[in-house]
């Protein structure tokens, strides 16, 4: 247990290297360490509890949380959460801030997502809300041997005494001492994130001039939203379904033109988007710049990009395809005057 404790921090030390350089690629480093870190301690803290409660004097105990226990011991990070959050304890607003970047690492790390513009100021969030949960954890049972030597990247955080007899309070003191040395400013993580949030609004304004403007048919912005959603509604099975359950029962006209409907579709509430979304988007770039919590600015940054997600992908789609419209009218002067 001890060597577990001095290899954690060990891990932590080179993460909070990562985090500390600033630049993209290295927070993605830093993520997914820290990430790890976290993982660990939590399988850890589940293992501790089970090994506790098989002691003899305990064997025949009836525990209601026996289930999530057993979950924590599997693979799934969600269930280890779940069950470190009352032992450490994890507040709710800690509980979602961590589920959200390891969500994030996943992405990274899985997906092959980016997130470029914001993994730095997330990284210094997750480091510093991992370790000030770490500070908590005290396992009530050690192991240890005097030949044990700590990894060179822990040692500083233990002091100058032997490694085995304060190592609990080391470990606790070094998670503390982490945190002070990352220096995580909550109002420059939020800039980070209104920043990248006011970026994203501000392409989605320019591509909804483009579909509305730019192509065979001038529109309305709010027409050209209508249009980007109901047309993939129409012509993709999986979006068809997910707009029949908003419809409530509801059956489709069938057989009528497309523009009626498209009004069908307005009036019965199938659409997710009836108008420019951007005056609303801003908005919410408001509320999320103005925000002193980091854990809720996270969920507004967050909730965003998920909710807007298939809009926004929607709206870049149709716009290609004006632009490559736009293109090929060019390629036709162009022609015509040879």
């Amino acid at each position: 247990m001890l060597g577990f404790l001095a290899h954690t921090l060990e891990q932590l030390d080179l993460a909070l290297e990562h985090v500390l350089k600033g630049d993209a690629n290295s927070a993605r480093f830093a993520v997914m360490l820290t990430d790890n870190a976290l993982e660990l301690v939590l399988h850890q803290l589940a293992r501790d509890e089970r090994r506790a409660r098989s002691a003899s004097w305990k064997r025949d105990k009836v525990y209601e949380d026996a289930a999530v226990l057993e979950a924590a011991l599997g693979r799934h990070f969600d269930a280890k959460l779940r069950f470190a959050k009352p032992r450490l304890p994890i507040s709710d607003e800690e509980a979602g801030t961590i589920a959200i970047c390891h969500d994030l690492r996943n992405d990274v790390y899985h997906i092959g997502l980016q997130h470029e513009a914001v993994l730095p100021a997330i990284a210094g969030l997750y480091f510093d809300r991992t370790v000030r949960v770490l500070e908590r954890y005290k396992p009530d049972f050690l192991c240890y041997s005097p030949d044990m030597v700590p990894p060179e990247r822990s040692r500083k955080y233990f002091g100058q005494e032997h490694f085995g007899f304060r190592a609990c309070e080391g470990f606790q003191e070094g998670c503390g001492a982490l945190a002070v040395l990352a220096g995580f400013d909550a109002k420059s993580f939020v800039d980070a994130l209104a920043d990248h949030f006011a970026d994203v609004v501000e392409e989605q304004d320019s591509v909804i001039d483009i579909v509305a403007t730019g192509g065979p048919r001038q529109m309305s912005r709010d027409q050209a939203v209508i249009e980007t959603e109901s047309s993939h509604i129409m012509f993709d099975p999986k979006t068809a379904l997910e707009a029949k359950k908003r419809l409530k029962g509801k059956v489709a006209l069938a057989g009528e033109s497309v523009a009626e409907l498209q009004s069908w579709l307005v009036e019965n509430g199938a659409l997710r988007y009836t108008r420019d979304p951007v005056p609303g988007w801003r908005k919410r770039e408001v509320s999320l710049r103005w925000e002193k919590n980091p854990h809720k600015a996270l969920k507004k940054y967050h909730d965003f990009i998920l909710q807007t997600a298939d809009i926004r992908e929607l709206l870049l789609e149709a716009c290609g395809h004006v632009e490559q419209w736009i293109d090929g009218q060019i390629e036709q002067m162009r022609l015509a005057r040879k």
